[in-house]
């Protein structure tokens, strides 16, 4: 299965309230884990509270794009791979980019909004662009960026034998489709099923 823009924004939607944790990405923090963090990076960066996190799945900002990717990397690894565009322009970006700023990386789901591993204090929350300071956006190099699929439903006229009817029509890449029980309905047939196939009759 390949990995898209559409399905990175569906998971970190299923991330949310996930503990965060500095250097980890997406799974059970042990005693070993978070002493190995602290020793590493510190208490500034792995705050002693975080021990409370141990035996919970815990994530930082980054971890939240390799947990989908498999691939580890840094928030400034992603941004350097990448061709930044600024915030401002964030309007025109689709879904599943990522939004940056030094030393921090979040999720952009569309209408606005982000989902990121915020912190310590916070974990995995949704927050809007518009009251974060983050300073470019860009496509991730790991996924492909795929259109959604859009479908419009809204009332139409067809004409039956002469008269004019009013059914739902259904658009979806440029093409109308009609439903079949409308059709029937229009055309005073039943519909029911044989099985799994559905019937219509007289």
């Amino acid at each position: 299965m390949s990995l898209t823009n559409l399905g990175l924004v569906e998971f970190v939607k299923t991330k949310l309230g996930t503990k965060y944790v500095y250097g980890m990405k997406g799974k059970v923090m042990t005693q070993a884990n978070y002493d190995y963090l602290k020793n590493t990076y510190g208490s500034k960066m792995v705050w002693n509270s975080d021990e409370n996190k141990v035996g919970q799945v815990c994530v930082d900002c980054s971890g939240l794009i390799s947990w989908y990717t498999g691939k580890l990397k840094g928030s400034s690894q992603f941004a350097a791979e990448n061709k930044l565009q600024p915030i401002n322009t964030i309007s025109l970006a689709p879904p599943g980019v990522a939004v940056w700023h030094q030393g921090h990386i979040g999720v952009y789901i569309g209408n606005g909004e982000i989902i990121e591993a915020m912190g310590s204090a916070y974990g995995t929350v949704r927050t809007k662009v518009a009251k974060r300071d983050f300073t470019h956006w860009f496509k991730i190099s790991d996924i492909e960026y795929v259109e959604e699929e859009t479908e419009m439903v809204e009332k139409g006229k067809i004409i039956v034998y002469g008269e004019e009817q009013i059914v739902d029509m259904i658009r979806k890449d440029g093409i109308t489709y009609i439903k079949t029980r409308d059709i029937a309905n229009v055309l005073g047939l039943k519909v029911g099923n044989k099985g799994s196939v559905p019937t219509l009759d007289r």
